[in-house]
């Protein structure tokens, strides 16, 4: 800032040159002394003019700020579902943290599911800049309602906007009461969102209730028995005193007519939201998420109660990574979530292979995996969001999900420890595979298997996992707490599925 003053103050000297010259008569020294300025005066007159040329740079910094506008284009195409949420919801959450002033829904859809359309409602009233719908061709039952919770609502000259009567997913009619009860909430939603507007909440309740009569300057505009539909024309025909648009801000050929007239000369920064695959995977993977979830908790189960860290671990770290991912496509969290779960299972991994039994960094780590998956399925918006805290009641359905992923995992597990350990495939997946390349040439069947208090020796490090040999066989075994060296003299404690359970002897 200060070599800005500095440059601005010779400037000011030049742009003043033409005066000085103008004095063509010199001063005589009794005038000159007359006119002398005190030190402290000059200085206190260039501070002055310092601070005024501060202030001309604030304001032609200001203004270069405001030569901007900065848009986000959001498609909303085919039908609403679970993927147009994810887009208009992760869409609005970039632009609150891009500090955008615009949010531009570019729609054509012949209308979707009503639940969604309330979701989206939610997510358009958090953005605290303008809102606005390009009507590109239809905006037609949950169209026209999330269209008319926007600001501003636009028209190609062919666009239409109407008919959003409540039907079934096939098509078919709500039965009359049911019916009558979401139209008589859904009216009343919309106009807690529309009632700043003149006519918008009369006009979207004869879109949505065939038994609204809709009047207005005594035109009839609805009858009873006939939904609502408008097009580019009657929606900007003009009513009341003084006169106002119906419901329309404006008639464009396209897209980009409407952001020129929007940026009124302004450099247009421009964000596109493009709808991809991953939108309809991630409504897939929510749908799935407990059971996803319960099968890689089985996993990790099987993995801990296995020597070693190998495929079921991998496994079922995948599959709990694919769940946060599918919440994080969904624009529901950012990437913290499933960074801090990362972190969690690089710990657990750690824990297993180099250093098992000591807890000191799976316990953590298992506490970081579930902190990282309630956060990843949390709908968490950026700070910068107005009147946003974060609540309990924002974990309430991630924890149903984990909650739900625990008990089938639990279920799972007991049902493999009751029928598996008879298997074919449970023998040779515990008992061969687990020893592979050591003096155990066949599996064993139970007789052979060695009982409760046997002794043996141990054939490696038991940390706590290794193995022992009894009888010439070598056995895959575990101590409860600490260590056993190799060598060590050794007695069975208990015997499962997975191995028997031991302790060092001391002789």
């Amino acid at each position: 800032m200060k070599n800005w003053l500095a440059a601005l103050l010779p400037l000011a000297l030049l742009m003043n040159a033409p005066s000085l010259l103008a004095q063509v008569d010199a001063p005589t020294a009794d005038e000159a002394a007359a006119e002398a300025v005190d030190p402290e005066e000059a200085e206190k007159s260039v501070d002055v003019t310092v601070e005024e040329a501060a202030s001309v740079v604030e304001a032609v910094s200001e203004k270069k700020e405001g030569d901007t506008l900065t848009v986000f284009i959001i498609p909303v195409r085919d039908a609403i579902g679970k993927p147009t949420l994810f887009a208009i919801r992760s869409g609005i959450k970039e632009a609150i943290e891009q500090k955008a002033e615009l949010v531009l829904l570019d729609m054509d859809t012949p209308g979707g599911e009503l639940f969604t359309t309330l979701e989206i409602m939610k997510a358009l009233d958090r953005f605290d800049g303008d809102t606005a719908t390009f009507i590109n061709e239809e905006a037609i039952s949950a169209g026209a309602i999330i269209a008319s919770v926007t600001q501003d609502i636009y028209f190609t000259p062919r666009g239409t906007m109407g008919s959003s009567e409540v039907v079934t997913g096939g098509g078919q009619d709500v039965d009359e009461s049911m019916k009558r009860k979401i139209n008589a909430f859904l009216t009343s939603k919309v106009d807690a969102y529309v009632n700043q507007y003149r006519y918008r909440s009369e006009v979207l309740e004869a879109m949505i209730d065939p038994d609204t009569e809709l009047i207005i300057d005594e035109k009839v505009l609805s009858k009873p028995g006939k939904l609502l539909n408008l097009n580019a024309r009657t929606a900007h025909e003009t009513y009341g005193d003084p006169p106002q648009p119906l419901l329309g801000a404006g008639v464009f050929d396209d897209i980009e007519a409407l952001i020129e007239s929007r940026a009124d000369g302004r450099t247009v920064v421009r964000h596109d939201f493009e709808s991809t695959w991953s939108l309809d995977l991630a409504a897939h993977l929510m749908t799935w998420s407990p059971v996803l979830l319960g099968l890689g908790i089985l996993l990790l189960l099987v993995e801990f109660k296995t020597p070693g860290f190998g495929v079921f671990g991998v496994s079922g770290i995948v599959l709990i990574a694919i769940v946060n991912f599918g919440h994080n496509v969904a624009g529901l969290s950012g990437y913290e979530g499933l960074l801090v779960f990362i972190i969690g299972a690089l710990l657990v991994f750690i824990e297993v292979v180099f250093m098992p039994g000591v807890l000191f960094l799976a316990i953590p780590g298992i506490i970081m995996m579930l902190g990282g998956l309630l956060w990843g399925m949390a709908d968490i918006w950026p700070k910068e969001t107005p009147d946003y805290t974060i609540t309990p009641e924002l974990f309430l359905t991630p924890l149903y999900n984990v909650f739900g992923g625990i008990l089938i995992a639990a279920v799972l597990f007991f049902a493999l420890l009751r029928f598996l350990p008879k298997s074919f495939f449970w023998d040779r997946l515990i008992l061969v595979d687990s020893v592979k390349g050591t003096s155990q040439g066949e599996v064993l069947n139970d007789s052979s298997r060695p009982e409760v208090g046997t002794e043996g020796v141990a054939v490696t490090d038991l940390f706590p996992t290794g193995e022992i040999e009894i009888e010439g066989r070598r056995y895959e075994a575990r101590v409860d707490v600490g260590s056993v060296a190799k060598g060590a003299r050794i007695r069975i404690l208990r015997a499962d599925s997975f191995g028997y359970f031991i302790e060092e002897v001391n002789v």
